[in-house]
């Protein structure tokens, strides 16, 4: 690689590039007018800044080859399920450990907040039955109630964005061209962009996307090439639950290289 932008052949890398930027309450667009455009007074994130006045970032541009979106919150699987094919197993709890009761009629005392979650916090290793312990909700046994939707991520919506030949730090709204927009599935932690990212009009030295390659379908590799001034901006679509705590962040990774 060449130490400087300049005094190499055209397309080649000059030096690899990795940004990030963590999302929580950035929202973009309106849910109410189905629109992905940035309305007036929204600010998304930026997270990749091909500004042509940043002295550590002395640039012709890049590509970016690569974005990935993971959740920041994490939750995991209940160690024990009670239900009508589980009934009777021995379980062994030690503190920090979770049963989902799933069906709360196998049950020989019932669970004092009924099907759901629940956290053993007794000091104690706690044996026994599984349907024979009593799931009291914090007293009894030891027990907190996680509630019946524990660790539920519901769909949350990431919207990306391209500005060219702005100067002010933050562009006004009608300066963001809409990239593409990417949704987290319900319960996903993370997901790629390749997919809804352009196909590049020249190949790049690295592994394409071969999906679908065939005779008539020569390869193709996909990314976004970025001018020098330009910026790429990221905010999340404000529907129904993405902008009221349930998301607790996501980071933003975006992968490639100057030239």
């Amino acid at each position: 690689m060449s130490s400087t932008s300049t005094n190499k052949q055209p397309l080649l890398i000059d030096r690899p590039l990795f940004d990030l930027v963590r999302i929580t309450t950035q929202t973009v667009g309106s849910a109410a007018s189905n629109t992905l455009f940035v309305q007036g007074g929204q600010a998304p994130s930026i997270l990749v800044d091909m500004d042509a006045n940043l002295q550590e970032d002395n640039n012709n541009g890049g590509i970016i080859d690569s974005i990935t979106i993971t959740r920041n919150e994490f939750y995991r699987a209940p160690d024990y399920t009670v239900n009508t094919t589980t009934s009777g197993d021995v379980i062994s709890l030690v503190s920090g450990q979770m049963v989902f009761v799933q069906e709360t009629g196998v049950l020989g005392a019932a669970a004092a907040s009924g099907y759901g979650y629940y956290t053993y916090t007794g000091s104690a290793t706690l044996t026994g039955v599984n349907t024979s312990l009593l799931y009291s909700g914090g007293t009894a046994s030891g027990f907190d109630y996680n509630g019946v939707a524990y660790g539920y991520q519901p769909a949350v919506t990431f919207i990306f964005y391209q500005t060219r030949g702005v100067t002010v730090p933050i562009p006004a709204s009608g300066d963001y061209c809409v990239l593409f927009s990417k949704t987290v599935p319900a319960n996903s932690g993370t997901v790629d962009c390749s997919d809804l990212m352009p196909q590049l009009s020249a190949p790049i030295a690295q592994a394409g996307n071969t999906n679908g390659l065939g005779p008539t379908a020569p390869l193709r590799n996909k990314g976004i090439y970025m001018e020098r001034g330009d910026r790429l901006y990221v905010g999340v679509f404000p529907d129904g639950p993405n902008v009221s705590g349930y998301l607790a962040g996501a980071h933003i990774i975006a992968q490639g290289g100057f030239f």
